[in-house]
């Protein structure tokens, strides 16, 4: 019996980056399987959750997300919303990251790839311009301030959890039962 849908647009190319996830299912009696949903990248097959989750592969794809990619991204939340669903985004990071609070400490990538910022000659946390940039790429104070807003306005959830949890946390999500 199918419990787990999966978006088909989650990417398998490469190795499928998702097979940990499929392993840990496979090993604890889950059965998944892909389909296109209209948003989130798992929802409970039988329906009998209003929860869907959409997962991201680190802080810098959420900062595109409640940035340059703002308007498609509330698109996203509030069609879900709409659907009757609690969209909850799962942040799959390690260490130094437990909460989102913690998110407030990250540099963006940008920022870490800089030469600027290597030498110690740029701090991104504080205000100015970057010496690569005409403006400050967004901080971790600026995604954080984002992730409040946008829970607020559109009623979803942001989470965190380590990679190799990730399977675990959406089955507890979903309210999936598997063998332990």
């Amino acid at each position: 019996m199918i419990q787990i849908y999966e978006d088909t647009r989650q990417q398998q190319a490469h190795g499928d980056k998702h097979a940990n996830k499929h392993a840990w299912w496979e090993d604890h009696g889950i059965e998944v399987e892909r389909r296109k949903l209209e948003f989130g990248d798992y929802v409970r097959a039988d329906g009998a959750s209003n929860i869907a989750v959409d997962t991201k592969r680190s802080i810098d794809e959420v900062a595109g997300n409640v940035g340059r990619e703002h308007d498609r991204f509330v698109r996203e939340l509030d069609k879900a919303r709409d659907a009757g669903y609690r969209l909850i985004i799962l942040i799959e990071v390690g260490a130094p990251y437990k909460t989102i609070e913690d998110i407030k400490t990250w540099v963006s990538g940008a920022c870490k790839r800089c030469a600027a910022y290597k030498q110690h000659e740029c701090d991104p946390t504080k205000s100015g311009r970057c010496y690569r940039y005409r403006v400050k790429p967004m901080q971790g104070v600026g995604v954080y301030s984002r992730i409040k807003k946008l829970e607020h306005n559109h009623g979803c959830i942001f989470e965190i959890c380590r990679p190799g949890q990730s399977a675990r946390h959406i089955c507890d999500l979903l309210g999936v039962e598997y063998e332990r």
